[in-house]
């Protein structure tokens, strides 16, 4: 077999599955031409496809089957079958043993050389799975461990002497093994954030996990100083400095995959805290159908992104996931036949064909200059990352009226509420009535595990006391969480969103010139069957996605 004829293969397999277009899969033949390599580990550099897809595709080709290693059960007693050194070397975790037989995934069950190499070690019959490559390499980061315990590295640590530890510097191993093994935990159960926050007599690490802050470590207070400055290190900031705020930003590879991470360094009465922002874009799938809004709001919602120009906003608290929604609905945009733009602070995903420009005020680029100069580079779409200041919503209602597709963020509690939002920032209302063309709101709720979640004894009337007119084809089942070890045992797992959107109708657009009154907007919106969010959260904790108290903590009702 040559090597050209399983490229051809993926590259006919893709094309005909609709995954990539000619014209992707051309450029990516060019690409492997002149660097090298294999055409699946090109088209994943590229973005064309993702790691996932190359596995099913090794799967259907050997006639076997793919795992997904997000919910493989992988004991003690499996790792041991395979020595750390050779599951590193092949790239493969064993998944199961049953009769005899030694399930490992790899991410090319074609290697004939680890097929053998595993049953010489092993001792047993092996057969090879397909898995997607990073998934690999985070489970092998999970259950192989040469990093230490985290106790035996403070001890390491302690031994070294204040003094030593207060002249920390980047050569300084142990230290650098701590904060790895900070941020490695920190990635693998999928946490959105690291607090260390110092105290009075200890330094405490926590992770805020599905939107809420969880216990983590209690380190001794004699490594404050230098676990700060290893971290600011990291983030290229001024380690000398612990009397003003400071932020950073780097990549680091984690489970074989680049995660980004976003800095910030705030002086309190105890010592430095610092928040580092994990932005994991490995697991962030960009795709309107992942989010979780109803069939019928996303067709809308759809329909909006089709129109040739007008503002979409994106409206909620930090934090409700309105960068992951602005970034779907931009993947659906044909960045090939339009001309798409960004403006972010910070850019947390990079985007095929679209050109996207990190706001930096320390030299002037805030967001209403860069908006200003972006409308003399033969934009169709625009991505503004918030609407925070006066001249930004002028210009951005401007660049509607010229034919532009604008989406943008506010912090507003509901749809009707962005409306007034604008017109204080000064937008003028008859400019904007014509030009704003949807408000999106949103907030994240955490999703039941499903392996322990359990009816609530009495749904009605829980539900009578809301006063909602629900729907007729659900029955009225609501769940609670109990917690087991695969939710770590909080009775929770993941997030989703609850939404509502305000498509802006005629009717709200004489309102809008009329002065934008939030409580017309309202009315006027349940007349054309506006949803309000609490609706869509009440659905979703009655079909089990999730709990009431989570619907009602989040919408404030």
């Amino acid at each position: 077999m040559s090597a050209s004829q399983p490229a051809a293969r993926l590259g006919d397999w893709l094309l005909d599955q609709g995954h990539v277009t000619q014209v992707q899969l051309d450029l990516a033949l060019r690409e492997q031409k002149r660097k090298g390599g294999m055409l699946g580990e090109v088209l994943v550099e590229l973005g064309f496809v993702n790691e996932s897809l190359l596995a099913s595709f090794l799967a259907s080709k050997t006639q076997g089957q793919s795992v997904d290693l997000a919910h493989a059960e992988i004991t003690p007693d499996l790792i041991a079958y395979v020595p750390e050194s050779l599951a590193r070397r092949f790239t493969a975790i064993p998944v199961s043993f049953e009769e005899g037989l030694l399930k490992v995934a790899i991410s090319d069950p074609l290697n004939v050389l680890a097929f053998d190499a595993l049953e010489q070690a092993t001792k047993l019959r092996v057969e090879l799975v397909a898995a997607a490559e990073g998934d690999i390499l985070q489970a092998l980061d999970r259950h192989y461990t040469n990093a230490g315990r985290l106790d035996e590295l403070v001890d390491e640590l302690l031994k070294l002497g204040s003094e030593t530890l207060s002249n920390t510097t980047e050569s300084d191993a142990p230290m650098i093994r701590l904060a790895d093994r900070i941020i490695n935990e920190a990635v693998m159960m999928g946490a959105s954030d690291i607090h260390i926050q110092p105290e009075e007599k200890f330094l405490r690490i926590r992770w805020r996990k599905d939107g809420l802050l969880h216990p983590g470590y209690l380190i001794p207070k004699e490594l404050q100083l230098a676990l700060a400055a290893r971290f600011k290190i990291l983030g290229k900031m001024d380690i000398a400095d612990s009397r003003r705020p400071q932020g950073g930003r780097c990549n680091m590879t984690v489970g074989g995959r680049e995660v980004g991470l976003r800095l910030s360094s705030l002086p309190t009465s105890f010592g430095e805290s610092v928040v580092i922002r994990i932005l994991d874009r490995a697991n962030s799938k960009l795709d309107l159908d992942r989010l979780g809004m109803p069939p019928d709001m996303n067709k809308k919602f759809r329909e909006l992104l089709e129109r040739p120009y007008g503002i979409i906003l994106v409206t909620g608290p930090t934090g409700s996931g309105k960068t992951t929604t602005l970034y779907s609905a931009l993947s659906q945009i044909n960045a090939a036949e339009k001309s798409v733009f960004t403006l972010e602070d910070p850019i947390e995903f990079q985007l095929p064909l679209v050109r996207q420009t990190q706001v930096n005020e320390s030299v002037g680029l805030t967001f209403a200059e860069g908006l200003r100069t972006l409308l003399r580079q033969d934009p169709d779409v625009i991505l503004i990352g918030e609407t925070r200041d006066p001249e930004t919503a002028q210009l951005m209602v401007r660049a509607a009226l010229t034919g532009h597709l604008v989406f943008s963020t506010l912090h507003t509690n509901d749809a009707a509420g962005a409306v007034p939002r604008l017109v204080d920032l000064g937008a003028e209302a008859f400019l904007l009535a014509p030009t704003l063309a949807g408000v999106l709101a949103q907030r994240l709720v955490r999703k039941l595990c499903p392996d322990c979640r359990k009816p609530v004894g009495d749904p009605k009337a829980a539900l009578a006391r809301l006063n909602l007119r629900l729907p007729e084809d659900l029955p009225p089942t609501l769940w609670e969480a109990v917690g087991c070890p695969s939710c770590h045992n909080t009775g929770y797992s993941g997030r989703l969103g609850v939404y509502e959107l305000l498509v802006i109708e005629p009717e709200h657009q004489q309102i809008i010139i009329g002065g934008a009154d939030q409580l017309k907007l309202r009315e006027a919106a349940d007349r054309t069957g506006f949803k309000p969010m609490i609706v869509d959260g009440v659905q979703k904790a009655m079909r089990g996605l999730t709990t009431l108290s989570e619907v009602l903590r989040v919408t404030q009702a």
